[in-house]
């Protein structure tokens, strides 16, 4: 009786024990599993951010991208711009086969002065077959060459210019008053009149006429 008794005893602590076990056993997969989960939300968590702000930086690059590329873009040409460049490349002239001619009337004087501005009155016609620009590109221009008599003074490019007072058509006239104030040494000069078309060449060395003449420079008074 007492040795059944003990058996019932030993097997209720054993049930009691294997009770606890599995209630240990059932709170510890219970912690495991609310371990796993936080992991599982802390790694979609840092996932989401990653991505977002990689999309961010993404759009950001593109925009910036975008907006590099609109500011490196040419400017829209208009349709007035495209017919005035037309125009332009319409009228580039070939000067190595166009026609070269002037006539120019007039006289230097035979006393100039070193110490004023000396102008002398002529008259230009235009025997080319393209118009003389007074202004924009290959202008055409009016200046003079001087040499020393008796004296070393000469120049031959860097004198002043006259401009045209406008446009001058082929077989059209104009008058002009030409500056001569380079010549600062009292001497003997002799003095050429010539027409420039700026950047290329003096009409004299296509075989142009010049006005010349031999002028004594010295100060002048009032």
């Amino acid at each position: 009786m007492l040795i059944k008794k003990a058996n019932n005893s030993y097997k209720k602590n054993d049930k009691n024990k294997i009770s606890t076990r599995l209630h240990l056993v059932r709170n510890l997969i219970l912690f495991l599993f609310t371990i796993i989960l936080t992991l599982l939300f802390f790694i979609f968590f840092v996932i989401s951010c990653t991505f977002q702000s990689s999309t961010e930086e993404t759009s950001t690059q593109a925009d910036k991208q975008t907006t590099e590329e609109s500011d490196e873009s040419p400017d829209v040409i208009t349709s007035e711009e495209l017919e005035e460049a037309v125009a332009a490349l319409e009228e580039q002239i070939d000067y190595d086969n166009a026609v070269i001619g002037a006539e120019l009337k007039g006289f230097i004087p035979s006393y100039l002065c070193t110490n004023k501005d000396n102008y002398i009155k002529i008259e230009v016609t235009n025997t080319s077959d393209f118009t003389w620009k007074s202004e924009g590109g290959d202008l055409v221009r009016v200046g003079y060459h001087y040499y020393g008599q008796n004296v070393e003074y000469t120049d031959y490019d860097r004198t002043a210019r006259t401009a045209l007072p406008y446009d001058i058509a082929p077989e059209e006239s104009a008058e002009i008053e030409i500056l001569i104030n380079d010549i600062t040494n009292e001497g003997i000069y002799v003095i050429q009149i010539d027409i420039v078309l700026e950047g290329k060449f003096w009409f004299s060395s296509k075989g142009v006429s010049m006005i010349d003449g031999v002028a004594f420079f010295n100060t002048c008074t009032d």
